[in-house]
C-alpha cells in the first residue's frame, strides 16, 4: 500500500463496524490513526494529517480460509453443564465473564468497561454526601460526584456506528422486530435454577421446580453506548444482554464481553407451568390442580390449605452459546413467543 489522497468527512474517534455478505469487519481510532480488521482477514492501518486529506496506508495479512465457527443448531436443546439427577438443583447460568473476550474488538469493551467504572466512582461520591455532617468539605463530594457523572453520561459514551448492506439491514430489523414483539407481553422471567423434584404429591404435581426473576426486554441502548442501530438489551438477574447487528455484549457489573451473534442459538419452546404467582393478564390458562395432589389428580385432605392452582401456557426462549451463554426465559405470552420464533430465525 501506499500515501493516497482522499476528501472525507471528520467523524473523529470512535469504532466503525461494516457489515456485508462478505463479512464483518472493524475499525477503531482517533484523529490522525485508524487501524482496521477487514471482512477479508486482513489489518489495515491507515496513518494522516487531520484537515489535509493525505494519509498512508499499510495493510498486511492475507485470507487464507479460515473455517468459520459453526453456528450452534437452533433445533438442539440448550448444552448442560452437569447431568441433573433425581432431586439435584442445578443453576442456569452463563460462564465467567472471561469467556466472552475478543482479541480484535477488545478495545471496545475495555471503553465500555472505563466508563461503567467512572460512573459508579461517581456514584459513591455523590452517596458520601451524607458524610457532609461529620465534616463541612465532604459536601464538596457529591458536587464532584455530579459534574462527573453528566460528564460521564455526556462524552463518557463509546461510538459505534454501523454500516450495513440492504440484506443485513432488513436481518437486523427483522431481528429487532422480533424482540419488540415479545417486550409486548405482560410479564418475563429468567429461570435461574431448577431442580427435579422426588415427590411430585407435595409439589403441585411438577416434576420440575423452579426458581425464577422477573426481567425486562427494552428497545434502548445503555447510557455507555451510543450508536446509530436500534438496540435491544435484557436485563437480567445478573447480567445485561445487549443485541446489536453483530455481537451480542454481556454485562455484569463493571465487566463486559461479547460473543458473535452467529454463535447465538436462540430457541423456543412451550410449557405448561403451574402458577402460584397472580395469573398475567395475557396468560392462556389451561388447566388447576392442587398444590397438595394425588396420584389421580384430586386434591391430598390431609392438608387444610391445600389451595388450587391454574396452569397457563407460557412461551419458553432459550439463548445459548458454544462459549458459554446459558439464558432461559418465560414469556407470559404464549402467542407473542410463537410470533418471535417466526422472525428470530
Amino acid at each position: 500500500m501506499g500515501f493516497r489522497m482522499r476528501k472525507s468527512i471528520n467523524l473523529g474517534g470512535g469504532f466503525r463496524i461494516n457489515l456485508s455478505k462478505s463479512g464483518v469487519g472493524y475499525s477503531w481510532g482517533v484523529p490522525g490513526y485508524r487501524i482496521t480488521k477487514t471482512a477479508k482477514g486482513t489489518t489495515r492501518r491507515t496513518y494522516s494529517i487531520p484537515g489535509t486529506g493525505i494519509s498512508y496506508v499499510d495493510e498486511k495479512g492475507k485470507n487464507k480460509n479460515r473455517p468459520s465457527t459453526p453456528r450452534n443448531n437452533p433445533t438442539s436443546p440448550p448444552p448442560r453443564t452437569n447431568a441433573i439427577l433425581q432431586g439435584s438443583t442445578r443453576n442456569i447460568e452463563s460462564a465467567g465473564i472471561e469467556s466472552f473476550k475478543a482479541a480484535e474488538i477488545c478495545n471496545i469493551t475495555s471503553a465500555i468497561e472505563r466508563t461503567i467504572k467512572l460512573n459508579t466512582f461517581s456514584t459513591v461520591l455523590i452517596v458520601c454526601g451524607f458524610l457532609a455532617v461529620a465534616h463541612p468539605l465532604l459536601v464538596l463530594l457529591p458536587i464532584i460526584g455530579i459534574i462527573m457523572k453528566i460528564v460521564v453520561h455526556k462524552a463518557g459514551s463509546v461510538q459505534l456506528e454501523y454500516t450495513l448492506d440492504s440484506e443485513k439491514e432488513d436481518e437486523y430489523n427483522r431481528r429487532t422486530g422480533a424482540w419488540q414483539i415479545l417486550a409486548e407481553g405482560d410479564k418475563e422471567w429468567q429461570i435461574i435454577q431448577e431442580t427435579n423434584v422426588m415427590n411430585r404429591k407435595v409439589n403441585a404435581g411438577a416434576g420440575r421446580n423452579v426458581n425464577r426473576v422477573t426481567c425486562r426486554i427494552e428497545k434502548t441502548a445503555p447510557f455507555y453506548i451510543k450508536t446509530n442501530v436500534d438496540t435491544i438489551q435484557i436485563k437480567l438477574h445478573k447480567e445485561v444482554l445487549i443485541f446489536l447487528p453483530d455481537k451480542v455484549f454481556i454485562v455484569r457489573k463493571s465487566k463486559v464481553g461479547l460473543v458473535n451473534y452467529d454463535d447465538v442459538s436462540i430457541r423456543t419452546s412451550q410449557t405448561r407451568f403451574i402458577e402460584s404467582d397472580p395469573v398475567p393478564k395475557d396468560a392462556v390458562v389451561v388447566g388447576s390442580t392442587w398444590q397438595y395432589v394425588n396420584k389421580n389428580g384430586t386434591p391430598d385432605r390431609r392438608y387444610n390449605n391445600n389451595r388450587q392452582l391454574p396452569i397457563c401456557q407460557y412461551g419458553v426462549v432459550y439463548i445459548t452459546s458454544q462459549t458459554g451463554l446459558n439464558v432461559e426465559m418465560q414469556v407470559s405470552n404464549v402467542n407473542k413467543s410463537r410470533d418471535f420464533d417466526e422472525l428470530i430465525r
